[in-house]
């Protein structure tokens, strides 16, 4: 009798996730597609940041290419996928309108390179914390991906950066 109402919860919860065609991921990695995320991490942020990135690696084991299109999540008011550039020996954040996953090949999302950008957070990125994440492909569709939150990379917050659209 005990084991039943766990598993009658698990099957509906199953039935109520599966439509929607979304997987949580998490450090560990999961496959969405023929794509598989690992290594996801958010950057600790001091108290009072209104920013914030967050990284991970895609990679694409399938025949096709596919892109990274969107990203999204609760702890920011807006979400956006970057990268850097070095303009004239300054580093510079710029918004992309996708990222490509090559087939047979990985998008590599980190530090100095190309990330989530989470603007108008609306609490620090404590480090032990974490966060959710929606990613949108373009052929693989939604996946959630769970997010801890370290510090990490303090040096690359030290250099110059500006950041304009």
């Amino acid at each position: 009798m005990t084991l039943r109402i766990p598993l009658l919860i698990a099957g509906l919860l199953s039935l109520f996730i599966l439509p929607f065609h979304a997987a949580i991921a998490g450090s560990h990695g999961i496959k969405v597609g023929e794509l598989e995320i690992t290594g996801a991490w958010a950057r600790a942020t001091p108290p009072g940041s209104k920013n914030g990135g967050a990284f991970l690696t895609v990679t694409n084991r399938g025949m096709a290419a596919d892109k990274l299109i969107a990203a999204s999540t609760s702890a920011s008011k807006k979400t956006e996928l970057h990268n850097h550039i070095n303009d004239n020996g300054v580093m510079r954040m710029r918004q992309v309108p996708h990222i490509d996953v090559p087939m047979h090949g990985a998008a590599v999302l980190k530090p100095g390179s190309y990330h989530v950008m989470m603007m108008g957070l609306k609490a620090p990125l404590a480090d032990g914390s974490s966060i959710m994440v929606k990613l949108t492909f373009e052929k693989a569709g939604d996946v959630m991906v769970h997010m801890p939150v370290k510090k990490g990379n303090a040096g690359m917050m030290k250099k110059k950066m500006k950041h304009s659209h």
